[in-house]
């Protein structure tokens, strides 16, 4: 695995299991313009895009994504050979992997809202909030994608907009201290590979 930037201080990833191929940015657009950029290169498949900070950050419907210092924001290059109409599916399944990864790892309460978000429960108002998204895009041919780019968000110590009992929290606030986003990130992509091979396969077979 070949990282392309220097080592983060804050971020350690400097291997995360399944990728071929890390490119991390202090700042980007977003992390979606820069996977859409390399996917056209040969080789690239199951690269990731991190950065720190996203200054145009996008969720689904071009809403918004608050991308301020301290959450994770990446984008994962993917050639699944399943059709475009299961790229929805696609989203709620690594909806699913979000969610079960910060309730195992952090000890906390969430669930998954359909299309593509995460909820996380804030025991200090008793309320879901939602706490990371998730963003599926592709170019096809045909009915297949050639790519699909896979774009996560996820709060982990950032600063939300707004007051807290609003829409969204972060793990930081729920747990009540920093969170170690590079543990975090390690353990997320363990079980990711794991479910994404069983899920590929489900979903080929329908598409025969």
């Amino acid at each position: 695995m070949i990282t392309d930037n220097k080592k983060n201080d804050t971020l350690d990833i400097d291997t995360l299991t399944g990728i071929r191929k890390i490119i991390f940015v202090n700042e980007a657009t977003s992390t979606q313009d820069m996977a859409r950029e390399i996917s056209a290169q040969s080789d690239m498949e199951n690269s990731l895009i991190i950065a720190e900070v996203q200054t145009n950050g996008k969720g689904r419907l071009g809403r918004n994504w608050s991308s301020e210092k301290g959450g994770i924001y990446m984008t994962l290059v993917l050639k699944p050979k399943i059709e475009c109409r299961f790229l929805k599916d696609l989203s709620m399944f690594s909806g699913s992997v979000i969610a079960s990864a910060l309730s195992s790892f952090y000890g906390i309460k969430t669930r998954v809202k359909e299309p593509n978000d995460v909820y996380a429960f804030y025991p200090k108002n008793k309320k879901y909030l939602k706490i990371a998204g998730v963003l599926t895009t592709s170019a096809s041919i045909n009915k297949s994608p050639d790519w699909i780019l896979l774009g996560i968000g996820i709060n982990v110590n950032n600063k939300i907009p707004g007051t807290l009992s609003s829409s969204a929290i972060s793990v930081k606030h729920i747990i009540g201290s920093a969170a170690d986003r590079g543990k975090f990130l390690k353990y997320f992509f363990e079980i990711f590979w794991k479910d994404y091979a069983k899920w590929q396969v489900e979903f080929e077979n329908k598409s025969a």
